[in-house]
């Protein structure tokens, strides 16, 4: 699976893509992003949702892969 890059949007954009696609796709779904840095203020939300999520830092530091794990 190829992450989907959100690092050239400007926020809240990336957080709302991200939101949606948790709350449209079916129960245990995998997704994939890639952000310019940690989404700290996205996960209460993901939290709130129940979604596993794990992160990893690009070898070249040029942005970060979220992968989401729906319930």
């Amino acid at each position: 699976m190829s992450p989907r890059d959100l690092r050239g949007m400007v926020p809240p954009e990336p957080m709302e893509i991200i939101l949606d696609a948790v709350d449209t796709a079916a129960a245990g779904s995998q997704l994939q992003y890639l952000l310019p840095h940690f989404p700290q203020p996205l996960l209460p939300y993901l939290q709130q949702r129940g979604v596993f999520y794990d992160s990893e830092m690009l070898p070249d530091y040029s942005g970060v892969v979220l992968t989401l794990t729906l319930p």
